[in-house]
């Protein structure tokens, strides 16, 4: 992503409903993360999904990590800037993000709603992220991203075993070829899969 690896490491987070019309595909496999993709109908950028399969963690620690927002410089590649600007629970919020892009190329920011809900007996939790562009004023120098949500789905399917699936679909807007984006719609979620795994087996 130099400058669209940067933009989708973001706003590449989860399931739009605009009928997706293609079956999944696997795009890519390595250390143990896969990457899927499946083209949307009435949307000339695809839609990925990423899983991997986290060991010596709990379910706890992983959600730490991808709600820890303040935090999203360091954890994640490509995101220069992130801020919340509501906090509404422990795990559910409105943040700010920023992604960095070379020239001539203009930065991308984006505003989104997380709402975390857990299954009953706490093993399953699904963090929804929803686009809300208008909930802060454009700043100067960057492109708002306006249309991009999808989600996590966290699932502990084993004691101190984490199966994660992240999944997105997003219009990074401006003039970005869809060609070029959908280039790169791969390497962009295996760097963050493979952060997440690292940073959530630490102790």
């Amino acid at each position: 992503m130099l400058f669209i690896r940067s933009l989708l490491v973001y706003f590449l987070i989860f399931n739009i409903n605009t009928g997706v019309t293609t079956d999944w595909k696997l795009r890519r496999e390595e250390s143990g993360v896969k990457i899927f993709t499946r083209n949307v109908a009435g949307s000339p950028f695809e839609e990925f999904r990423a899983t991997v399969t986290i060991p010596n963690t709990t379910l706890t620690r992983v959600l730490d990590v991808i709600t820890d927002v303040k935090n999203y410089p360091r954890n994640f590649p490509n995101c220069s800037g992130a801020e919340v600007l509501e906090q509404k629970g422990k795990y559910n919020d409105i943040h700010y993000i920023t992604i960095p892009t070379p020239w001539p190329v203009a930065d991308r920011d984006a505003i989104y709603e997380a709402t975390t809900t857990f299954s009953e007996n706490g093993k399953h939790a699904r963090i929804q992220l929803t686009p809300r562009g208008d909930y802060w004023q454009e700043h100067k120098g960057f492109i708002r991203v306006y249309k991009g949500s999808g989600f996590w789905d966290l699932h502990e399917i084993a004691t101190g075993t984490v199966q994660v699936v992240y999944q997105f679909h997003a219009d990074p807007a401006g003039e970005i070829p869809a060609w070029l984006a959908n280039s790169v719609i791969v390497s962009n979620p295996l760097r963050t899969l493979e952060s997440l795994r690292n940073i959530a087996t630490k102790i």
